[in-house]
């Protein structure tokens, strides 16, 4: 009766009701008006042309196909729902209401120190990589960067709690989910030290992400606290667009010297202090120096589209720390709704560069046809390809379109293991022990075309080796899924799985 109850009082069963109730009268709504046969006939002609309109659509051929085949499934209701749920350019008046910050690269490019010089120490292919993101984010690759790699999650909690205690200036948090409990309740009682000393504490969190374990007015709560507080992209009662696009950032920023991301989310279950899909392995990463600067305009140009406030002094936030060079660091940005899915493309060119081996580590694999041949292309020139997924599921339908993907790749030479101990959620590839990206998004057409984003590109550096032994420790744990492994599927669940993997660039 107790869970019964929790789930009764839960905002998110209310939004789950709401949004089903409201799904439902739209297609009754369609069927029974069809019954006249000029609406009949003119749902028909919008849908025809919804289709074609899909088609001229600048977006991942894979999005398009899968749009296209429910409107062709579904021809009466197929057009509204696209309009509903898949039009992505949802106009100026909608963009401010989400908070978004129009031509972001521009102000970046405009902010940054852009260093001088190009660098002489990387090769040709590395040198361009840095050069691509920094031409269509604006932010620049830096030195005098220290990295710290987490493994695992005790000590990143240690060293964090640690870093805020030595705040002085201010401390910027954005994270999907902030959930109360062990981790996010120690970090609070610190926040609320450093408030009483005059540090400015600003706090974003994504309100979907947070939706089944943060009140509706929790950011309220946080204010009356002291803190300067808000939830990105507030959800409202009626479907409509904007749902799709979150805020799947991490970002622990402690004035501007040190900033944690990763994988992690401020939450129990990443932290093992509640188990849910057994062992949950997961990574973060600490960033010290000239390139947290990127993390810092990241967050202020959000900030400002959020609290739709006025223009800041942004070169008082400049890192007043340099480390030790160890390789070039660079973090970027991704937005929905620039022209460029620039972290996916970013994937595609390390796996186009690698000569001996690329390893990939994501808890969802969703991928579109360009990916897909990137990786077949490279096993079948000798490169070896390996990903890492999880054995047990947080959510089993898309982990059914994860599985649906595996015969194409391990049929065309790619090695895929499923992680046994339990749920991996860390994000990373590491190639040719040069390159390595690691961040928040996963290698699923959400991440790369409905959510914010953060990734970091990696050159050189000790963060490379680390992140290789880290992927390694996962395979050894892994079971490979081979092509007789493959082939022992029950035929009913290979169906599931090809009809699941068909409809995933729409999911």
């Amino acid at each position: 009766m107790r869970k019964l109850f929790r789930l009764l009082s839960s905002r998110l069963f209310w939004f789950v009701l709401s949004m089903g109730l409201q799904f439902c009268l739209l297609v009754t709504g369609v069927f029974y008006l069809s019954n006249n046969t000029y609406v009949f006939l003119f749902l028909l002609a919008m849908s025809l042309f919804t289709a074609l309109f899909v088609a001229t659509r600048d977006e991942a051929a894979d999005y398009k196909l899968a749009w296209m085949l429910i409107i062709v499934v579904f021809p009466l209701a197929g057009g509204v729902l696209y309009l509903i749920f898949g039009k992505k350019k949802i106009g100026r008046k909608a963009i401010r209401k989400v908070y978004l910050t129009r031509d972001m690269h521009l102000y970046q490019s405009e902010l940054e120190d852009i260093q001088d010089g190009q660098p002489d120490e990387v090769k040709e292919s590395e040198r361009g990589q840095m050069e691509y993101i920094h031409r269509i984010t604006g932010f620049a690759p830096y030195k005098d960067t220290g990295v710290k790699y987490y493994p695992q999650t005790d000590e990143f909690i240690t060293d964090l709690i640690e870093e805020i205690r030595k705040a002085r200036r201010f401390i910027f948090i954005e994270y999907f989910i902030i959930a109360p409990g062990k981790v996010w309740d120690t970090i609070l009682s610190e926040l609320v030290k450093k408030k009483e000393e005059g540090v400015d504490i600003r706090i974003l969190y994504d309100d979907l992400g947070s939706i089944n374990a943060l009140p509706k007015n929790y950011s309220h709560q946080l204010r009356a606290m002291g803190f300067k507080a808000y939830p990105f992209n507030p959800l409202a009662i009626h479907m409509n667009p904007r749902l799709n696009y979150r805020d799947h950032r991490k970002i622990f920023n402690i004035d501007g010297n040190v900033c944690f991301t990763g994988g992690l989310n401020l939450a129990d279950e990443y932290n093992n202090n509640t188990i849910r899909f057994g062992f949950w392995k997961d990574n973060a990463i600490r960033i010290s120096g000239s390139a947290v600067w990127n993390f810092t305009l990241m967050y202020l140009l959000l900030w400002k589209a959020v609290t739709r406030g006025g223009d800041e002094a942004y070169e008082s936030f400049r890192p007043q720390l340099k480390c030790p060079d160890d390789g070039y660091v660079q973090p970027f940005a991704d937005s929905p709704f620039d022209d460029t899915a620039i972290a996916r493309n970013v994937y595609i060119q390390a796996i186009n560069n690698a000569r001996r081996y690329v390893w990939i580590v994501t808890p969802y694999l969703i991928l579109d046809s360009d990916l897909t041949t990137a990786l077949t292309i490279a096993a079948g020139s000798g490169v070896d390809v390996r990903i890492v997924t999880p054995h047990y599921a947080d959510k089993k339908s898309v982990h059914e379109v994860t599985r649906s993907q595996y015969m194409k790749l391990v049929s065309q030479g790619v090695r895929i293991y499923e992680y046994l101990p339990g749920f991996i959620h860390s994000k990373t590839l590491v190639c040719d022990d040069r390159v390595a990206i690691a961040g928040t998004a996963n290698l699923d057409f959400r991440s790369f075309f409905l959510h914010f984003e953060l990734s970091i590109l990696f050159t050189g550096g000790s963060v490379i080796e680390e992140i290789k032994k880290d992927t390694l420790y996962a395979i050894e744990r892994g079971q490979e899924q081979t092509e007789e492994l493959l082939s022992s599927v029950s035929l009913v669940r290979r169906l599931v799985r090809t009809f699941f993997g068909f409809f995933s660039p729409a999911l």
